[in-house]
């Protein structure tokens, strides 16, 4: 796989994501995801982009300021 901005190789690894709702953050820590070894460019398969949509959506209704989840846990 190679890395659409750099065209260098995409090598499995993990990172975390985080994401700002309406008055809460989310950080998803331990994300797999494929990381370019040139410019740090991160992708994320169709299956971890649902996961990471699931739990951001549970996130949102326990209506916190701050979420730190293990994606792994989660």
């Amino acid at each position: 796989m190679t890395c659409f901005f750099c065209k260098g190789n995409m090598i499995e690894s993990t990172t975390t994501f985080m994401v700002q709702l309406d008055n809460c953050i989310v950080i998803v820590k331990n994300v797999p995801c494929h990381k370019c070894d040139q410019c740090g460019e991160e992708a994320f398969s169709f299956e971890v982009s649902q996961r990471l949509e699931q739990i951001v959506d549970k996130c949102r209704e326990a209506l916190t300021e701050i979420a730190v989840v293990n994606y792994t846990a989660a």
